[in-house]
């Protein structure tokens, strides 16, 4: 008796698991079969995209042309009379000016800027912080846009050798 009780329970363990194998198989869904799918719709797109980049670098370097006779030829630079001042010349990309020593400006953001081609106070100066924004916008780094708003009238001070106005400035941004 206690054999045909443990038949039967064995019995009965095998069709449960038969009829659990029969349940998943139907109705629980496989995520590995969505995941290829999203695969495939990925890779369809990415070769889509492919396929458009080419057309348009094709498209681009057909309309490229010959730059005109004009753009190849330097402009005629008149030499300066006795009566005009010379002004000094912009300091050579080799004396690249210390950003840092402006507020808000870190040794890794000066380095996003001098490669950003801003090297000297001076061209720091003339930019608005939208475009010092765009120029950054390749590298990437995070900076306060409070401290950027600031960075022209330092980017001044520091042009014009103005070390003890800087200070001051700098000291107002601080409160």
């Amino acid at each position: 008796m206690l054999s045909k009780l443990a038949g039967i329970f064995i019995l009965g363990i095998l069709v449960g698991w038969v009829i659990e194998w029969i349940f998943v198989r139907l109705f629980v869904p496989n995520p590995k079969k969505k995941v290829e799918a999203a695969l495939q719709a990925s890779r369809k797109e990415n070769a889509n995209l492919q396929q458009q980049n080419r057309e348009l670098q094709a498209a681009l370097d057909a309309t490229k042309v010959a730059p005109p006779i004009a753009a190849i030829v330097p402009p005629v630079v008149e030499a300066p009379t006795v009566t005009e001042t010379v002004t000094a010349p912009e300091p050579s990309s080799a004396e690249k000016d210390d950003l840092t020593k402006l507020s808000g400006i870190g040794p890794k953001l000066a380095e996003a800027m001098n490669n950003a081609g801003i090297k000297h106070y001076t061209q720091l100066a003339e930019l608005s912080v939208e475009t010092v924004a765009e120029r950054l916008a390749s590298s990437g780094i995070r900076y306060s846009k409070a401290s950027a708003e600031s960075w022209a009238k330092q980017a001044n001070l520091a042009s014009e050798q103005d070390w003890d106005g800087l200070k001051v400035y700098q000291a107002t941004l601080k409160n």
